[in-house]
C-alpha cells in the first residue's frame, strides 16, 4: 500500500512512530525517548571538556529527567511500565560519546529534525487519549523549548539559550 503525501510517514521521514501504533507503543516510544535524551545529554556533559557545554548539557539532562518524571502518572494510569529500557540507555550512552565529539553548531543543527519527529509523536498521544492530553502538551512544550535552545545557540545567543527550558513550569 502506497502512502499519500499527507500521511505521517511521508511528511516525517524516518518517523519515530507509525500512525498505526497503539497507545502503549506510543507511550513506550515517548517515555523511552525521554530516557534516551536524559542519558544522551548526561553522557555529553560527562565527557565534554568544555565547562559551558557541560553546564548546558546538564540542564538538558535535567529537562529530560523532569519531563520523564512528569509522565510517570500517565504511564501508571495506563498500566504501562516505567523502567528504563536497557538497550535505550546503552544506545544513548554510545550516541552521547559520539555526539560529544561533533562540532557544537552541527550538534545544535541536529535538534530540529529530531524534535519535529517527537512533536508529532507527542501530539499523537493526546489525539489517541484525551486522558493523556496534559502530558502530551507538556511533552510538546519541552520539545519546543529544546528547539529554541538549539536555535539560540546557533544564532550565537549562548547567554540566554537555556531560558526557554528553565521557563517550563515542570522545571521548578
Amino acid at each position: 500500500m502506497e502512502s499519500s503525501p499527507d500521511t505521517v510517514e511521508a511528511s516525517v521521514p524516518n518517523a519515530v512512530f507509525s500512525p498505526d501504533d497503539d497507545l502503549e507503543t506510543l507511550w513506550f516510544k515517548a517515555y523511552q525517548g525521554e530516557v534516551s535524551g536524559e542519558t544522551l545529554f548526561a553522557t555529553i556533559a560527562r565527557v565534554s571538556e568544555d565547562p559551558e557545554i557541560r553546564r548546558k548539557m546538564t540542564v538538558l539532562a535535567r529537562l529530560e529527567k523532569k519531563t520523564r518524571e512528569a509522565c510517570v502518572p500517565a504511564m501508571v494510569r495506563n498500566g504501562f511500565p516505567t523502567d528504563p529500557d536497557p538497550k535505550t540507555v546503552a544506545d544513548a550512552e554510545s550516541l552521547g560519546e559520539v555526539a560529544a565529539a561533533i562540532p557544537w553548531t552541527d550538534l545544535m543543527a541536529s535538534f530540529e529534525p529530531i524534535t519535529s519527529q517527537f512533536v508529532v509523536l507527542y501530539k499523537r498521544i493526546g489525539e489517541v487519549s484525551a486522558a493523556d492530553r496534559a502530558e502530551s502538551e507538556l511533552l510538546v512544550a519541552h520539545e519546543h523549548a529544546l528547539l529554541e535552545f538549539a536555535r539560540r545557540e546557533i544564532a550565537g545567543r549562548s547567554d540566554d539559550s537555556t531560558e526557554p527550558i528553565e521557563a517550563l513550569p515542570h522545571m521548578n
